[in-house]
């Protein structure tokens, strides 16, 4: 694979997680490369006949869920290329959703001064960066699997982090912040968590 982790974090930032998707697993053999049952890819993808799985809020994303023989007999080295691929993505999408969220708070006034102007606000959105920093830092790093679970599992905790700044509005299936949401199915589906220790 070719593609560079600085090019999914941009097309994921610029364009969603479904552009971003379809660069990390560009010329990959889905089918027998994914480590599970159902593997997320871009619902534009997907050919008339394959079997798929819909969900709704996937769906508003580009994203579907593809059927796959299940477990590889070992998992392929493009397996783990995969998976630092896609976390880029989410990072992307992450700097996408507080760029928005920052937007969205600049906006609401509480007290006549805008929310992003708190205390508490600054502070996430402080250590929300500091963190897509240490994060794109261990994404660029050779991983084991317990690595990269480890690292898509801190994408998690960020991702909720960022949630927190749009209040309820971020739980709404039409609200921007869902490609969040679809963003931990999508990992889940191509990351390997089999097999590594807790």
């Amino acid at each position: 694979m070719s593609t560079s982790l600085r090019q999914c974090e941009r097309i994921a930032r610029d364009e969603g997680l479904a552009a971003g998707l379809a660069m990390a697993i560009a010329g990959a053999e889905v089918a027998t490369t994914a480590p599970g049952r159902w593997a997320a890819v871009p619902a534009e993808s997907v050919r008339a006949g394959a079997e798929v799985r819909h969900d709704s809020l996937a769906a508003r994303e580009g994203v579907t869920f593809l059927a796959c023989q299940g477990r590889p007999p070992a998992a392929p080295a493009s397996l783990a290329e995969i998976g630092r691929l896609l976390a880029a993505v989410r990072l992307g999408l992450v700097r996408r959703l507080l760029d928005h969220a920052v937007e969205h708070l600049s906006e609401r006034v509480a007290g006549d001064e805008p929310l992003i102007r708190k205390q508490l606000i600054t502070g996430t959105v402080a250590d929300t960066m500091a963190e897509v920093e240490l994060l794109r830092e261990q994404a660029h790093a050779p991983h084991d699997p317990a690595a990269l679970s480890d690292l898509h599992l801190r994408l998690d905790e960020l991702g909720w982090q960022v949630l927190t700044l749009f209040g309820a509005a971020g739980y709404l299936a039409d609200h921007p912040a869902r490609a969040l949401h679809v963003s931990f199915l999508v990992a889940n589906t191509w990351i390997d968590r089999e097999g590594v220790p807790e």
